[in-house]
Formats: C-alpha cells, structure tokens, sequence
C-alpha cells in the first residue's frame, strides 16, 4: 500500500510542476495537435496496440452516428439486436473519451446512436488492452474519441423502438448535453419494457428412468437507467465532473412445465411444476473525476468511485405430483427469498508522459474494496404454513482488496514499433456463509500477487502491409453471487448452487497479425486458461444443480479474416470468418461424481453484411451469421444463425432517422444442447421470440456543433462487471 502511496504523490507532485506550463505553451501544443489531425492520415490505420479509423478521412462517414461507424472497424461486428462483438465475442468495453459508459446493451446501443460523426476525431479498436486497463476480461475495449470545442449552446436527441413479435416490447430514450463558458451539464434518460414467452423442454435418461419435462417460460420485464453529470473547466487544461448512473430492472416470470418420470418406457408419475419469480435490480453509481491534459505530452486522470447494488430476489415454487395408477395428487410448494448487496468503492489514477518523440511512457495505480451481503431465506409449505428450511437457509459476507500498479514503455524506430508493459494486481479475499444453525461454510483468507505482462510489436514492411505480434497475460475473477454456496430451488428438478472455493482463471494469449490497406486482417491466436471457470451440470437422484467450478484447462487455436469489400459507390459488403480449434481437460468433481474427462472440437463463427445506398437519403442493409457446432467442457451445442434486413431514410432536413428490420427472417434461432457425464444425460431445447419486426425514430436537434458530454470511465468499471444483474 506505501507504494501506491508515494506512486500517487509523485504523480501530483509533477501535476503541480507542469502546471506552470504558460498559455503560449497551450496554444503551441493545441495548434501541433489539430495540424496532426487534419494531415492526410488513412481513414483506418495500423498503430503498434490498436487500431484507429480517422472519421474525418471519411467522406461517407458524414450523417452516420457511432453505432453505425463501428460496423466499418475491422474485427467488429454489431448484430441484429445493436449488440457489439470483437473478434466473435462478447462483452466489449466501450469508453468514450477514455471513459466507460457502464450501461446495458441496449442502453449502450441508444448513447452511441446519439452521437453524430461530425463529433467523432477517432474510434480506437483495442483488441489486446495494455497494461493501462484492468486485467479483467478478454473481449476488448472500443474508445471512441470526441473532437474538442467550446461553442456554447444546448444540444440533443430523442430515440424511440417498437418491436414486435409473438409479444412485443418497446424503449425510448432522451440525450441533453448543455455547455456554457467552462461548465458543461449532460443526461440521459431511458425506459424499456416487454413481454415475451421461451419453449424449454429438457430430457434426462437415468438409470431405468426417463424425464421428459416440457414447459413455457413467460416474462414480463422493464426498466429504467439515469446518467447525469457536470464538467467544469478549471483552466485549458485541467477539468473537473461528477457523474451519477442509475439502473433499475424488474423481471416477472411465470413458468409452468409438466415433466413425465417414466420407468423402462412406461408413464409412472407426471409432476406439474409453477414458479413464480418477481425479481428487481438497482445500481447507483457516483464518480469523482479529475483530467489534467497538457497537450500531447503529457496527462492525469483521477477517478474516485462508490458503487451499490441491489437485487431482490424471489421465486415460488409450487409442485403438483401425479401418480399413474393413484387419485391421489400430493402437492408442495417451496419459497425461495433471497437479497443481494454489494458495495464498490474505488480510486485509480493514470499518468502519461511523452519522453521523447519516439519514446513514451505510462504509469498508474488503482485500488478496489468490495463487499457482498447475501441471504437466502427457504421455507416449506407445512399444513398451509410456510416454514423456514433451516438447512438451506443462509447468510453469506465476501470481501475483497484489489491494489494494481502499472508501468508501460512505448517506442518507435524506423519500420518498427514497441510497447512493453507489466502490471502487478494483488487480490486478498475471504468469504463467510452462516446458517440458521449457526453452521458456517468459511471461503478462506487468500492473498495473491499476479504479475500481467504485455508486449506489442509491429513491423511495417511497405506502405500498406504490417505484420504484429502480441502477448498477453489476463485474468477473469468469479462473478460475486457465484461464490456463495446456497442452494436455489428453480423448480422441482432443477437448482443452482454457489461455491465460495473458486479461484480466479488465468489466460495466456499469443497473436500473430498480417493486416492489408489497413483494413483487411487476417489473424492466428493461441490461448491457454488455466482454471478453467464453467456452469457445470450434476445429477443428484431426479434432481439437477448446476454450479460454478474451475473446471481444469482450455486451449484454443483462432484463425480470424475480417475484410470490408467496397463493390461501387452504392455497394458495400463486409465479410467475418473464425475458424477455430478448442479443447479441455476436465475434471468432474462434486455431488458424488469424481470424472475426468477430455473434448474437443473444430468450429467456425461467420458473419456477413451488404448495405446499399440506394439514393435519396434511401439506405438498405442485409446481414446473416453463423455459428457451427461445437463442444466445451461437457456441453455440445448445434449449429444457429440467422438472417436480417432492414432498410432506413433520414427526413426533416437530416435530423431524423426512421428505420424498418426484420430480425431472424426465417426464424432459425434456437438453442439444442446436450450435457454428458458418467453420471449425466441431459439434452435442452430452447426457442424464444427471435423473428420479429421493429420499427425506430430517432430525431437530433440543437446545436450540433457543441461537442458531446465527456463520459468517464468508472474506476470501478471491471468490478461491476462482475456482477450477475
């Protein structure tokens, strides 16, 4: 913790050195920036760490939004439904100005629809994050950067959906920002809400037994999210916000199956189960913000964070047994009430300093407090009168310090760039679940130092040919409810379990890139995990858990080729394909069952786009993706794609934008798994509302000059992550 310390003090000891810096040194640094803007740089370029798209070398670029900017970025594909991959996977940070955004997906999707190109300098495709960013999660980071202007004035924009299918669902949202002399006042506010139905049949095969469960999933669902904040600029340089997000979500599920328990193929009980599941969730988050940019030499950012959440759980369970040959019917029912809060506080602070004008340097530090407060309260209906289940009950308390430092060196020579970065991340938890019996499940003190090396290397071999490497080193912590180890009763023959034993999974990853034009890439990746995190399924008697375990190793080989192809003027298409290799080394370890087992498999992911410009501020578009069979640690899963179309016009004067798609044209999406053990057969069928058709407006207005509001990425942003909402 000292280190931290003095690392913190000498970051403010050169803030309040460069702080001298005069306003002719301003001027100097800001008219050597916006020359390096507007020089003929390539719309797409190659640096040593990322990728960046130069929005203004982009004439076409004009009138489109971030959202539809980022589907001409190599590597990233966003889908149907406005959710954003990289390389196939999901859960991509997206930072505006160097901040996180910290909302759902669709939430996310409706900010970055707001945002007009005309405010947009760059968007940066991090691939393989440095030692600057949390060590947590493999998916990437998109940072989208704003141009910079003081022109006073109020700004905004509405957005509203409707979609329909069997059921249907809708959202809006409102974008303000307001900026006067130095101070700049920013919101937005969004609501969805829907009802939809899901087909989920399972069968089990046991020993002389079949389940054959087949039941309808009804759920109703809505919400509401906040995000407002003021900046204040202090000075040229230095800049002052707080922010505060708020989320809240609500989940009303009815679900009703019948399973027949058949013994050697002849019908022996039917059991009908309900469950009713009113569920809510609130998040609140407050930052602190301090920005210190002297140009491009040299900057400090500080953020300070507190984060809640809640969640209210609850979920009934009413069970209805019918024998064969028997009148009579016996009937139980269980309640499951169960309350989740956590606490986040943060601080973190990033420093840059450009040495030379080959050569720069970053530094930092973040430190992470979290605490969890779980209990689940089991009753049983007893003659009429629920009873507390004193086995099942509990009361579960984590806690956990994370203290990072970091230190990354860049440098450029000739034809080859550099960067070299090491992080150090040092975890101390402990965890205890206590019954009403008193009896208590202890996670045990641990205390871990791990280092996260990176390294980046680039070679330009002519003007439109690189190749790079990358190594990489991450880390992927559980999830917070998935350490406690109460039992959660889902319906007769199936439940959830915690487990406070888990550790964190390790992931080493090699990349090997050719990229063409700056815009064709075509890459080899190898990764090995290590511990292994997976939902693994067990059978006990009749009944079903499924629990979090470090299942052992995977190892994956990826080849990916992501390519735009411009046919004319009127005709674009992009083109995705992910081949890859992966297996495991499983090992089956709990419930009675001790099984190690080995799978692997081949697969590929494919996705493919054409939008037309068809005149007259007429737009079309026309995508598909693919997703072949494949196998993990003791799931196989089929094959599932889909096929979607849409078309859009902009009206009044290029303020508006109404749009028209259909998603799952011909209603191919559905997911079949089988599940396999010594122990187990489990084969699940899923099918949910995918076709349907939606219809959007989204309308700007004021001053479209002023640039947008300066988002901030939360310190504790990889934390919240972790949280199952």
């Amino acid at each position: 913790m000292q280190k931290l310390l003095t690392i913190c003090l000498l970051l403010i000891g050169t803030l309040s050195k460069a702080q001298t810096t005069t306003l002719s040194d301003t001027l100097k640094a800001t008219i050597t920036t916006e020359l390096t803007v507007v020089s003929n740089r390539p719309f797409i370029r190659t640096l040593v760490d990322k990728t960046v798209l130069n929005i203004a070398a982009k004439p076409s670029a004009t009138g489109q939004n971030a959202l539809e900017l980022l589907k001409l970025a190599p590597g990233v594909v966003v889908d149907p439904n406005e959710n954003i991959q990289m390389g196939g996977k999901n859960g991509v940070t997206v930072l505006i100005d160097n901040q996180n955004t910290q909302l759902s997906a669709q939430d996310l999707a409706q900010l970055l629809k707001s945002i007009e190109s005309d405010n947009i300098k760059e968007i940066e495709i991090i691939a393989n994050p440095s030692a600057k960013y949390d060590a947590a999660g493999n998916a990437g980071i998109i940072n989208i950067l704003l141009k910079k202007s003081l022109t006073n004035g109020f700004n905004g924009s509405l957005t509203g959906n409707f979609t329909q299918s069997t059921h249907h669902r809708s959202s809006a949202s409102i974008n303000l920002n307001f900026r006067k002399n130095k101070w700049n006042w920013f919101g937005n506010l969004g609501t969805n809400a829907g009802y939809q139905e899901t087909i989920a049949n399972n069968d089990r095969k046991l020993i002389g037994q079949q389940l054959v469960q087949r039941g309808i999933e009804k759920d109703q669902f809505g919400g509401n999210n906040a995000r407002v904040g003021v900046d204040y600029a202090l000075n040229k340089k230095t800049t002052i916000g707080i922010l505060w997000l708020r989320n809240t979500r609500f989940t009303n599920m009815d679900n009703a199956n019948l399973t027949a328990i058949q013994q050697l193929g002849v019908l022996d009980t039917n059991v009908i189960t309900n469950s009713i599941a009113p569920n809510q969730f609130k998040r609140n988050n407050y930052n602190l913000n301090y920005r210190w940019i002297n140009g491009d030499k040299q900057s400090l950012n500080i953020d300070a964070d507190y984060t809640q959440f809640f969640a209210g759980l609850n979920n009934l369970v009413n069970v209805l047994t019918i024998p064969a040959n028997s009148a009579n019917a016996p009937e139980r029912a269980i309640n499951n009430e169960a309350d989740v809060n956590i606490q986040i506080s943060s601080i973190r602070a990033d420093y840059t300093q450009k040495l030379t004008d080959q050569i720069k340097l970053e530094t930092g530090f973040k430190s992470v407090y979290s605490l969890s407060n779980n209990g689940l309260l089991v009753s049983q209906n007893q003659n009429g009168i629920f009873k507390a289940d004193t086995g099942k009950s509990n009361q579960f308390q984590f806690k956990e310090f994370i203290h990072a430092a970091y230190l990354s060196i860049q440098a450029n020579y000739k034809q080859w760039s550099i960067q070299a970065g090491l992080r150090a991340e040092q975890t101390s938890v402990n965890g205890l679940s206590t019954s009403l019996l008193k009896q208590a499940t202890i996670k045990p003190d641990t205390t871990y130092l791990n280092l996260f090396p990176t390294l980046f290397v680039q070679y330009q071999i002519k003007q439109n040919h690189q190749l790079g490497f990358t190594f990489t080193k991450r880390i992927d912590r559980p999830n917070y409810q998935d350490q406690n180890p109460f039992i959660y009763q889902l319906d007769a023959f199936n439940s959830e379990q915690g487990n406070p034993y888990l550790i964190p999974q390790i992931t080493y990853g090699a990349e090997l890139s050719y990229t063409y034009k700056y815009a064709t890439n075509v890459k080899v990746q190898y990764g090995i995990t290590h511990n292994y995190i997976e939902q693994l399924t067990y059978q006990v008697g009749k009944n079903t858990i499924q629990t979090p375990q470090n299942a052992g190793t995977r190892k994956m080989l990826n080849i990916s080729i992501s390519s735009p192809v411009p046919v004319n003027n009127w005709l674009n298409m992009y083109i995705s394909l992910s081949p890859f290799y992966q297996s495991y080394q499983v090992a089956l370890n709990g419930f009675g069952t001790l099984e190690n087992r080995s799978q692997s498999s081949w697969g590929m992911n494919g996705y493919m786009s054409q939008n037309f410009s068809l005149g007259k501020n007429w737009n079309a578009d026309i995508s598909g993706w693919y997703n072949f069979q494949n196998a993990t640690t003791i799931y196989r899963s089929k094959a599932l794609g889909s096929i979607n179309i849409g078309v859009s016009k902009k009206v009044l004067k290029d303020q508006a934008t109404i749009k028209l798609a259909i998603t799952d044209l011909l209603n191919t999406q559905r997911w079949e798994q089988t599940a396999t053990t010594n122990t187990l057969d489990l084969r699940t069928y899923r099918k949910w509302e995918s076709r349907n058709i939606a219809i959007s407006f989204s309308y700007r207005f004021g001053n479209s000059k002023i640039k947008s509001a300066r988002d901030r990425e939360t310190g504790s942003s990889a934390e919240i992550d972790r949280i199952k909402q």
